[in-house]
């Protein structure tokens, strides 16, 4: 009967360790499932991590350019404005330094074309002080329609050339003065150059 006991005993601890070594080999399994697992999603991390640094690098390398392009666009628009700039004060300086005669027909013309542009019957003209001198030499070949009443007015502006027209009422102006010209083209040829560089 001990014979059989300790058969039975060894049978038991047989099994157990057929069972413990099955349960080792099911853990030893698991674990290299869990290992594998573990690995695929750390090299796809990996990857994404690589994927993402060299989308940001692109990124940075496009908004990098971008700016540079930006800057350049700016130094490009400074230059021309201020060669806009220059080219506008020589023409100032030039308006200056107009003769009477190439003066007074440019004037008559300038009239000619504002006074009806003014959609009135009845204007006021407003020289400076020194056209206010010699309106009617200014005047005297002057061709307007005939409905319009022209009168010029005896008060004076600051202006080196040109003139300022308004209606009789006083609600409508038109500023034909040479610097009010001269500004008009510069902000028009700047805003040009600008939509050209920045679109």
């Amino acid at each position: 009967m001990s014979q059989a006991v300790a058969k039975l005993g060894e049978e038991i601890i047989e099994e157990a360790k057929a069972e413990a070594q099955r349960r080792i080999d099911k853990a030893k399994e698991e674990a290299e499932k869990i290992l594998a697992e573990a690995r695929a999603e750390a090299e796809r991390a990996v990857e994404e991590a690589k994927a993402k640094a060299r989308e940001e690098a692109k990124l940075a390398e496009r908004q990098r350019l971008s700016e540079v392009r930006r800057q350049n666009a700016l130094r490009i628009l400074e230059a021309k404005n201020r060669l806009i700039s220059e080219a506008f004060k020589k023409a100032y300086e030039k308006l200056k330094s107009l003769k009477v005669e190439s003066y007074a027909e440019s004037l008559v013309k300038l009239l000619e074309i504002s006074i009806p542009a003014l959609g009135t019957d009845s204007v006021e003209i407003m020289f400076n002080k020194r056209d206010l001198e010699r309106q009617s030499r200014l005047l005297k070949g002057l061709k307007v329609p005939e409905n319009i009443k022209v009168n010029v007015s005896k008060q004076t502006i600051d202006t080196i050339g040109g003139f300022i027209l308004t209606s009789s009422d006083g609600k409508i102006r038109l500023d034909q003065t040479f610097e009010a010209r001269l500004e008009a083209a510069e902000r028009k040829i700047k805003k040009e150059i600008s939509k050209i560089l920045f679109g």
